[in-house]
């Protein structure tokens, strides 16, 4: 019994623990930061939400100024924000116990248009000129001014406008009351705007140095004609920024859902573009945050068996099956095994009690004095014994053990009637002499 106790309690603790250890099934709503409303950022939360809801999972959208408000927001426990599309290099240290990476999702080039008559590709060539440099909250504003101090563009003649969203910098730049508008990609819009007389495309001369000394950068190329080959648009390849984006979750985020997001994000970036190729995103960089384990099995042998044949709900359910309920069972093995033993006692127990009792009786017939007046003890003691086998019941697994014990009463009994005649063969013998 006290090994059936132990077993029990061990078989209870590991059920708990594992019970903390496993993630819940997963919830059905999740919310997302996505930048402003009709940007890029919250074009991809769209597709995401329309893929999740294929799988019954409301993705809720929540718009902010930009990247820079959006990891504010995830960061923030109390904003109920669970998942942020971000850009690379606006990290903070603290960010890594709270945060995991899903991977790269885009590289999203920036534009910097200008109207001018001479072709420029140095940033100090705006130096006094009116530039609009994204809103306050944003990725691209808080990047410009880092390229701007890095290339030493930066002084006091240059009038930096950052309350301009994307539409209204480029009206402002057609219409003329800027100089210069840097502007991140989105839908084509800012090469459209090159049709416009005397408004030009800058080619970053030192982009790929730019790139290697402010963090989230990366150099790209605009090929020529790759706009508009029949009209050679444009005439020359153009070397841009880029800004590298990725999709950042809390380390709280069922896995479940991290894999659907990552199910999501493939569906919608691995498309060729014209500075991706085909299957280049998601990836697994950048890496200045841990990427997600859940997200590193992805990139690393893709679906499990259960997430590619199975529906998603099912496949959660499976997954706790594998990850609770076996790991339960084997904890409980060990009990499983003494369970039949624990059965067995109550009836095991009484008849070996009674197996005990006739050997100390054969054992005194043996050793012990066979007087008649012994014998009568024998006797006596042997009748209840024979009493308590008869009225032992037992299940039927078990007759064969009863069996065994009325076969040893019946040995027993045999031996104390032999004690019996020796005894009074010697009263007899003695009353003659």
């Amino acid at each position: 019994m006290i090994i059936a106790l132990l077993a029990a309690a061990v078989a209870l603790a590991a059920l708990y623990i594992l019970y903390r250890l496993v993630d819940p099934l997963p919830p059905r709503r999740l919310i997302m930061a996505a930048g402003m409303a009709e940007s890029g950022y919250d074009k991809f939360a769209k597709q995401y939400a329309r893929i999740l809801e294929r799988h019954d999972v409301a993705l809720e959208i929540r718009n902010s100024a930009g990247a820079v408000e959006n990891i504010d927001l995830l960061r923030d426990p109390d904003s109920g924000v669970q998942a942020a599309l971000t850009t690379f290099g606006f990290t903070q240290p603290s960010d890594v116990s709270t945060l995991y990476s899903l991977g790269g999702v885009a590289n999203s080039a920036i534009f910097v248009l200008y109207r001018s008559a001479e072709p420029s590709s140095l940033f100090r060539q705006f130096v006094g000129k009116r530039v609009s440099i994204g809103v306050q909250g944003s990725a691209l504003r808080e990047v410009v001014v880092q390229v701007l101090k890095t290339t030493e563009a930066l002084d006091a003649s240059m009038h930096l406008i950052d309350n301009l969203d994307y539409t209204q910098a480029l009206d402002a730049l057609v219409a003329g009351e800027i100089d210069v508008a840097i502007v991140a990609e989105l839908d084509g819009r800012p090469l459209r705007a090159l049709s416009v007389p005397g408004i030009r495309l800058m080619s970053v001369a030192q982009a790929e140095a730019i790139a290697k000394v402010v963090p989230g950068l990366k150099h790209v190329v605009l090929w020529r004609g790759l706009i508009d080959l029949s009209r050679d648009i444009p005439d020359s390849n153009v070397d841009l920024l880029a800004s590298r984006n990725r999709l950042l979750v809390r380390k709280t985020l069922h896995p479940a859902l991290q894999y659907l997001l990552l199910e999501a994000m493939r569906e919608v970036h691995s498309a060729p573009g014209r500075f991706n190729d085909l299957g280049e995103f998601p990836a697994e960089q950048p890496h200045d945050l841990p990427l997600s384990p859940t997200a590193a099995a992805f990139y690393r042998s893709g679906p499990t068996f259960w997430q590619r044949y199975t529906a998603f709900w099912l496949s959660s359910l499976l997954t706790r099956v594998v990850f609770f309920v076996i790991p339960v069972l084997l904890t409980l093995l060990p009990f499983i095994g003494f369970a039949p033993r624990i059965y067995s006692w109550p009836y095991l127990s009484r008849i070996n009690k009674l197996h005990r009792s006739l050997a100390n009786l054969e054992s005194k017939l043996i050793d012990g004095p066979t007087e008649t007046l012994h014998i009568d003890e024998y006797q006596a003691r042997l009748a209840e014994i024979g009493s308590a086998v008869r009225s032992l019941k037992v299940a039927r697994p078990f007759e064969i053990d009863l069996q065994r014990l009325k076969i040893h009463l019946r040995m027993v009994q045999e031996d104390v009637d032999a004690a019996a005649r020796d005894a009074r063969e010697q009263d007899t013998q003695r009353s003659r002499s």
